[in-house]
Order: C-alpha cells, then sequence, then structure tokens
C-alpha cells in the first residue's frame, strides 16, 4: 500500500524536510522546494512544529508563491493572516504579484515601518511598474533601492549616495558598477550611450574593472574593497539609473549600441556557444533551465558547440566531453570578463537561455539565439523579445524551442559568419616598430626528430632568447634548445586538459576543434620573466608538440613568427624508431608512419590558416646551407651571422 504525502511527513523528520526545502529554495529548484514543503503543509505534524520552524515554513510558501509556484488562494490568505513585521518585504512583493493592493497598502501603512522599509516598498514597486512597462512610473521609484533590505546591497559604505538628474553636467564624478555581469553590462552600454563619462571614475567588484578599461580607456577604476575614506565619503551614482536617464532620453530601454565587434581569424572555423542554465539562487529557477541533454539532442550533429555555462557540474563536464561536438573552454569563464567576451566574440552565434551570455554576445554583435523564458526580464520590453535590444538577436519562447528550429538558426548564422571580416594578421617586421619583443614571438615546430633542435640552436647563437632549455642526452647530445617551463607549466598541462597524451604521441588533441584558452599568452610571459627575460631582445620556443596546438599559440601570439622544420621522411622515421623515448610506443617504423601523417595534416592547416610561416629544411642545414635561417633572422629582426651559424652547426 503506497504510503499519503502526510503519512511520509510524518514519518521523515520535519526539520530534515524543511532543510531539504529551503536548500532547494536557495538553488532555484522552487518546484522541488514545494514537493517537498506541500505534504508538510498538510500534515498534522506542522501545527505542533516549534515556531522558528513554523516561520521558516510560512516564508517559504510565501517564497514559492512569488515565483508562482504552490497554491496561490492559501498564499493569498496566509499573507492577509500574518502579522505585518514578518516577512514584510518579501509578502510587499507577493501582494503584488497576486494583485491584491489592499493588503500591499496595509503592509505598507504600518507605523512600525522606518525609512529603509519604505525605500524597499518604493523598490519593490518600480520594479513591478517596470515590468508591467509602465517605466516612467518605475524607473524613479526603482532608484531607491540603494537604501532598500531586501536587495543586494548596492551602495559601499565609503560613498554618498547621489540621485541622478535629468542633467548629465550636474553629475558626480564617481559611478558604483552594481548587480551582475549582464546588468552591469547593460548599464555600461547607457553610460557609454550618453557620451559624458568617458573619463569618469568608476568602482565595484574588481573583475569589472577590466570592462572599464576596454570601454572607458579615458576613466579610472577603483575595487570597492579599496575605496579609501580618507576624502571623506564621494558622491556617488548608481549604474542603473543610467538607464531610466537613458530611457527618457531615447524612449526605449535599448542603448542603440554595441560595446565591442564579433571577430574571426582566417583560420577559425564556426563555433557556437550553448548556455542551458541561467541566473544564480532563486533566479536559476526552472523556467531559466534547459536540462543539458535535451538540448544537446536538439543541436545539429554537424556544429560544434562551446560551453559557456558558469556554473557547470562535474557531471555535465562529462556529458560534454564525451560528446565529440563540444568543448569546455580551458579559462575560468567567471574570473575575467573581458576573457569571456573575447571567447564569444569568435563565435558564429550563441545559443542560450536568459544569462549574461545574452549580454556579452548582444554587446559584442554576435549573433543570439535567445530562449526565452515565461516571466522575462523587463530589459525585454512587452514584447518579450531580446531583438528590442540586440538587433542581431533571435528570439524563442523556452516551448518553441525545437532542433528544426535551431538548425534553420543555424544556417542563417553560418552564412553570416562566413561572411564576416577576416582579422589581418601583420607580418612580424611590419609589425616590429610597432610592437614590443615579448608580443612577437618565434615558434618553432616539426615532426619529432626533423631537426627542430638544430634550428633552435643555431638560431641561439643569432640571438634569440631561449631561456632555460632542456640538457641533451643520448638522443640528442647537444640539447633540445626547448625551454622547460614552458614545456612543463603550459604545454604539456594543455594536453592533458585536452585528454591528449602530453608527450604528444597518442591519444592526439583534434587541433580544428580546440577550445579557446585566453589566458595562454599571460602565462607563456610570466614563465619567461620568471627565467629573467626582460623584454628587449626577440625571445623563441621550439617544441613539436606545437604541431598538435597551433591554433591557442597564433591565437595568443598572433604576430608570432612560425617555422615549420621539415627533413627527409625516411629519415624521420629511422629516427623516431631508434629514440628512446618513442621507443615504449613502438620500435616499427611502420608504426610511426600514420602518426607522421597525423602531424603532417595539422602543418598543412598551419601553413593555411594564415600566419606567418618560414620553411626550414634542416637537410639543407645538415648539409652546410646555413643562409636558409636568414629570412628567419630578418623576421625576427637579428642580425644573421653566416660564421656563428656554421660554428654552431659545426659543434652539431
Amino acid at each position: 500500500m503506497t504510503a499519503t504525502p502526510a503519512a511520509t511527513a510524518r514519518r521523515v523528520s520535519p526539520a530534515r524536510l524543511l532543510k531539504e526545502a529551503q536548500t532547494a529554495f536557495r538553488n532555484g529548484n522552487i518546484s522541488r522546494a514545494w514537493q517537498v514543503l506541500e505534504p508538510l503543509l498538510r500534515s498534522p505534524v506542522a501545527a505542533a512544529l516549534p515556531e522558528a520552524h513554523r516561520q521558516a515554513l510560512q516564508y517559504l510558501q510565501l517564497g514559492c508563491a512569488l515565483y508562482q509556484v504552490g497554491d496561490m488562494d492559501a498564499a493569498r490568505a496566509l499573507n492577509r493572516a500574518l502579522p505585518s513585521q514578518l516577512f514584510t518585504p518579501l509578502r510587499y512583493r507577493l501582494s503584488l504579484r497576486l494583485r491584491d493592493p489592499g493588503q500591499a497598502r496595509r503592509l505598507r501603512k504600518d507605523p512600525a515601518n522606518g525609512p529603509r522599509e519604505l525605500a524597499d516598498f518604493r523598490t519593490s514597486a518600480g520594479l513591478h511598474e517596470i515590468w508591467a512597462h509602465r517605466y516612467r512610473l518605475g524607473f524613479p521609484l526603482y532608484a531607491a533601492r540603494g537604501r532598500a533590505i531586501n536587495f543586494p546591497k548596492v551602495l559601499p559604505e565609503a560613498v554618498t549616495h547621489a540621485p541622478l538628474t535629468e542633467d548629465p553636467s550636474r553629475d558626480a564624478g564617481l559611478i558604483v558598477l552594481e548587480q551582475g555581469l549582464g546588468d552591469v553590462l547593460f548599464h555600461l552600454a547607457h553610460i557609454k550611450a550618453e557620451g559624458a563619462h568617458e573619463k569618469s571614475a568608476f568602482t565595484g567588484l574588481a573583475k569589472y574593472g577590466g570592462l572599464v578599461r576596454r570601454y572607458f580607456p579615458q576613466a579610472s577604476f577603483t575595487p570597492i574593497q579599496q575605496l579609501s575614506g580618507a576624502l571623506g565619503k564621494p558622491r556617488a551614482h548608481l549604474a542603473a539609473d543610467f538607464v531610466g536617464r537613458g530611457y527618457r532620453r531615447l524612449g526605449r530601454i535599448s542603448p542603440g549600441i554595441q560595446l565591442d565587434r564579433p571577430t574571426r581569424h582566417a583560420f577559425d572555423t564556426p563555433v557556437f556557444g550553448i548556455c542551458w542554465r541561467g541566473g544564480s539562487g532563486q533566479n536559476r529557477r526552472e523556467e531559466r533551465h534547459i536540462p543539458l541533454r535535451f538540448l544537446l539532442d536538439m543541436l545539429p550533429m554537424d556544429g560544434r558547440y562551446l560551453a559557456f555555462q558558469f556554473d557547470l557540474t562535474e557531471d555535465e563536464r562529462k556529458i560534454l566531453q564525451a560528446d565529440p561536438r563540444c568543448e569546455v573552454p580551458l579559462a575560468d569563464i567567471t574570473a575575467d570578463p573581458i576573457g569571456t567576451i573575447d571567447m564569444i566574440r569568435p563565435l558564429a552565434g550563441m545559443i542560450s537561455v536568459d544569462s549574461a551570455n545574452w549580454h556579452m554576445a548582444g554587446f559584442s554583435g554576435v549573433p543570439l539565439l535567445a530562449v526565452m523564458n515565461r516571466t522575462a526580464h523587463w530589459f525585454w520590453g512587452p514584447e518579450r523579445d531580446a531583438a528590442t535590444v540586440f538587433p542581431q538577436a533571435r528570439t524563442l519562447r523556452k516551448e518553441d524551442l525545437s532542433a528544426p528550429a535551431i538548425a534553420a538558426w543555424m544556417d542563417e548564422t553560418r552564412a553570416a559568419w562566413q561572411a564576416r571580416a577576416v582579422a589581418p594578421l601583420p607580418l612580424p617586421h611590419v609589425a616590429a616598430p610597432d610592437l614590443p619583443a615579448a608580443a612577437r614571438p618565434l615558434f618553432v615546430t616539426g615532426l619529432p626528430r626533423s631537426g627542430t633542435s638544430l634550428v633552435m640552436r643555431m638560431l641561439a647563437g643569432q640571438g634569440l632568447w631561449l631561456g632555460e632549455t632542456i640538457p641533451g642526452n643520448a638522443d640528442n647530445p647537444e640539447g633540445y634548445a626547448e625551454n622547460r617551463a614552458l614545456r612543463e607549466t603550459q604545454l604539456k598541462p594543455l594536453l592533458e586538459r585536452l585528454g591528449a597524451d602530453p608527450r604528444g604521441v597518442a591519444p592526439l588533441p583534434r587541433t580544428e576543434a580546440l577550445p579557446p584558452c585566453p589566458a595562454l599568452a599571460a602565462g607563456m610571459l610570466r614563465t619567461i620573466r620568471d627565467q629573467g627575460y626582460d623584454g628587449r631582445a626577440p625571445w623563441g620556443y621550439k617544441d613539436p608538440k606545437l604541431t598538435l596546438l597551433w591554433p591557442l599559440f597564433a591565437r595568443a601570439f598572433p604576430q608570432a613568427t612560425w617555422v615549420v622544420v621539415t627533413r627527409d621522411r625516411e629519415a624521420v622515421l629511422r629516427s623516431l624508431a631508434k629514440a628512446s623515448f618513442m621507443r615504449r610506443h613502438s620500435t616499427s617504423e611502420e608504426f610511426w608512419k600514420p602518426f607522421c601523417a597525423c602531424y603532417y595534416d595539422r602543418l598543412a592547416a598551419l601553413r593555411a590558416s594564415g600566419v606567418t610561416v618560414i620553411e626550414v629544411q634542416a637537410d639543407r642545414l645538415m648539409a652546410g646551407d646555413v643562409a636558409a635561417l636568414e629570412p628567419v633572422c630578418a623576421a625576427m629582426g637579428l642580425r644573421f651571422d653566416a660564421d656563428r651559424a656554421r660554428a654552431a652547426l659545426a659543434r652539431a
């Protein structure tokens, strides 16, 4: 016989059920919270709960109703029955949501309310009016949020709030960036469109500093934790209030501008970003969530997809890694908004529920397939259409999402991506006067045992900075001329994170489907500076495994010069079969023939990519033709010395 929900509630500890419901509610799983709460509410146990537990139960019942989950009539009755001083901000918002103006008025008129409670009421009423698209009423009320109780703290203690007037010439010199990343981008776009704060001071979370430096290069930014009280409490505006002023100036919510532009390199392929869960806390509720397996089932098999889910779970990571169409960025996408935006700009498009991805793609001009939830954010207007802000967006209601709809949109966006202008890659000798040497490295690659070490040793004799290199052994007595720290801290960890062999043999990474790695350049430069590199001399890094990851290094250093070393194929095969560090795989040349073919294919893609490639034939060098290195030295700004080159060759 199946137990009734009330019997289940009696059998399981009420405190345990309450804790489970609270956790589900905090995580945005409102339906699960109600699933746990409902039998507890109907059980006689509820009447015997301690006062603190009973109040927690009532709070959750009202909270679920705020998100339109549960028994609305019971929630309305409970809202009217409780004393005014209990859960007042939540209940005021619920009264507005339930269209119960009488109860809202009773809560607002309670004589126990102080200034902060009244500010909270005004803020809630403002949001209610804005969501109803009555913007002229809503924005002035919403401006009270700096003093409200039930809203995220947006005003630092170190500043004095300065209400925003209609006259930009009277604005204060400090602006507080508030709320989440998507909101901050929206606010910055309105501030940028207004054109009066290019040299202002901004404050906010430290991670927003990069946004100010890129979009307001003449402005200053101070992390909110570093605001000094030495000069008193300076007057500051809250950034969201510029949206209201923009609406009054423009007559629309959209600022009408982009903050960035889409990009494309010659070696890029069309990739689509995906995000299946939006928001945080209660904003992560089910209506802004598509289970990952269902989304993957709807995505065309011929597409490539990059996950932009900020709270990716380990189970989701495993699902993505098992799908050959999908990749995960080699970076924490929550740490650096500019780094994440620069990963989005080359995309063919973004497929996402409502999240910061909409704003990062939209304000960069990247096509957006916006999966719209039922209770849409007020940004998207009465039409619930992301195109009201981002003209390149296509909005689909969540219930209308389907495989044919996604495929049709992807076909359109692929065509637009193919027509996107290709970013030019300046030749190193042209860029040399304008770019520091650190930004113009030399990358030497080719098949293992093809002579890359010989080429690099000879270039070191011409003045190329190599750093601390791997010494020689029986397989290579003269040394490998390969920076050990770069290999161990940068290149090999990348291969491991991609599930590939860190030695570059088997398995190999899919070079045409590498996820972005925005921190690669900074990591490499940090590594060589730790070895004493001062930025003045040209520097280089050699490793045959660069062949496997060249798109990542080409994006990290677009002005690099690449040297591809070639050698007679039979000689390479003999050397591979004899080398001690390769013998663990096979001593048969037949084993190494397809291995070489895999490297040849990647080197052919590198040559066709548009980056600067110089071919050097190791056989010619070994025969004494050292002039083959002269074009390399010219590209790197080094004076070619044939005698030194011959001396290095003689030692080899």
